[in-house]
């Protein structure tokens, strides 16, 4: 599965991103992640199979709905205090109920 996850510029995610891929290969999920800015998700959102959203830019949410839907691809919310104390757990099991 191919996740991006999106922030105002694709660094702030950066530490959220690490934590995510350790989480991810301590339980051996075939899962790609990476973090890119909200300005770039029209050029990768073709060749992904879930959009994380991060808190900052939240104010995105409809948005990125609608384009991502346009794919027939989930956009998941990440949480604000999920986000801020790297609970990846918590979001990982949310991205397997897609």
């Amino acid at each position: 599965m191919r996740i991006i996850l999106c922030c105002s510029q694709g660094m702030s995610s950066s530490i959220f991103v690490r934590a995510l891929r350790k989480e991810i290969k301590e339980q051996n999920l075939d899962y790609i992640v990476a973090s890119i800015g909200l300005f770039e998700l029209s050029k990768y959102i073709d060749k992904t199979d879930i959009v994380l959203l991060a808190p900052q830019v939240k104010y995105a949410f409809k948005d990125v709905s609608k384009m991502s839907s346009d794919y027939n691809i989930p956009t998941i919310l990440i949480n604000e205090s999920d986000y801020g104390i790297m609970d990846v757990k918590k979001v990982l099991k949310n991205i397997k109920v897609y």
